[in-house]
């Protein structure tokens, strides 16, 4: 680090170079940004794979190099400083990228799910009311009997000995109740709410489907 770094056309020592960076010299410190800037620029351009962010930062080395100015201890080559500063920030960037692009990813599933989650709430809330509409407009007879298959859980033998009907006069029943509240839900244009039909007419009227 002695001896005089001719490249950077200052006739002066590596030591000499840095002391007047350390000690304020600007017009030092361009001289070596304008030696170093295109080789270290190349040298992100390979590890980040994208020209925009290497500007930014060699830019960002260069500019540290002359903020920390007082405070940096050379204790090799201006070069292979000035290197391994490029590679250590350079990781870094590409650690704070990668952690910024999962927990984005993370984000965006988490609120894709919640408004998937809410919507379908929402469309089976609406499903719901106008399932009662169509129930509210059953036969009384078969009315009753589907409440009681459908949202008081009895068996078809219960219901029998419950109402002392046939078994076969509740499957009857049931089966025209279906038929009704189907053809009452077949005005449904949203398709959105036909995805939940099958889950209320096969009895699970209280299970939300999450």
């Amino acid at each position: 680090m002695n001896g005089p770094n001719p490249s950077l056309n200052t006739g002066d020592s590596e030591e000499v170079i840095i002391k007047k960076i350390q000690g304020g010299d600007r017009q030092m410190w361009e001289e070596v940004v304008k030696h170093y800037y295109p080789a270290l620029l190349n040298f992100i351009v390979a590890m980040v794979k994208d020209r925009e962010t290497a500007e930014e930062l060699v830019q960002d080395i260069f500019v540290n190099f002359w903020v920390k100015r007082e405070k940096i201890n050379i204790t090799t080559s201006l070069k292979a400083y000035l290197y391994r500063a490029s590679r250590n920030h350079t990781l870094n960037y590409i650690k704070r990228r990668n952690f910024e692009q999962d927990y984005q990813r993370s984000l965006l599933y988490t609120q894709k799910w919640h408004h998937n989650e809410t919507e379908d709430q929402f469309h089976f809330n609406e499903l719901e009311k106008k399932l009662n509409q169509a129930i509210d407009t059953l036969p009384e007879k078969s009315k009753e009997i589907f409440l009681l298959s459908r949202f008081e859980g009895l068996t078809y033998k219960e219901i029998a000995e419950t109402l002392d009907i046939p078994v076969r006069t509740v499957h009857y029943q049931i089966g025209n109740a279906l038929k009704h509240i189907r053809s009452e839900l077949k005005g449904i244009a949203n398709p959105n709410l036909m995805t939940f039909i099958p889950w209320l007419l096969l009895g699970f009227y209280f299970l939300k489907p999450f």
